[in-house]
């Protein structure tokens, strides 16, 4: 797309209302999947900005291999300045100074203990449903 992210007024405002604020990591986190999957902007979540391409002696930096370096460098910068928008002020602080991929690596630290918990919430309610289920079937309930 020809737009960024953090210019398109759609995005912005779904994500003002559905800011990150700790509690809902994993609701928050799955919607900037989405929206960056709509946009093909997922790999900056999943790549680190790449080292910069460095000219030694007899071999300069080609011109389109330091614009390729540059356009990824603008394009992690625009998605971590899209993810600051949404998160509130306190968790915004401690991150500014990170691009998107190592933004995020620290927030799935921060939330790891959340995360952890709501998938063992979420097996156990699996494995109740399915207890209710045989016992219905068993004719027991």
């Amino acid at each position: 797309m020809t737009t960024s992210v953090g210019n398109n007024s759609v995005l912005r405002s779904f994500f003002e209302k559905q800011k990150l604020t700790g509690p809902n990591f994993i609701d928050w986190y799955r919607q900037l999947r989405i929206i960056l999957s709509a946009e093909d902007k997922e790999t900056y979540l999943e790549h680190p900005i790449p080292a910069a391409p460095v000219a030694t002696p007899g071999h300069p930096v080609l011109p389109e291999t330091l614009a390729a370096h540059t356009a990824w460098v603008k394009g992690s910068k625009d998605i971590a300045a899209f993810m600051l928008m949404t998160m509130d002020l306190e968790i915004q602080r401690n991150l500014t100074h990170l691009g998107a991929y190592d933004m995020l690596q620290e927030l799935k630290t921060m939330f790891a203990q959340q995360a952890e918990q709501e998938l063992l919430q979420t097996a156990r309610e699996f494995h109740s449903c399915k207890q209710e289920e045989g016992f219905r079937e068993s004719g027991r309930f």
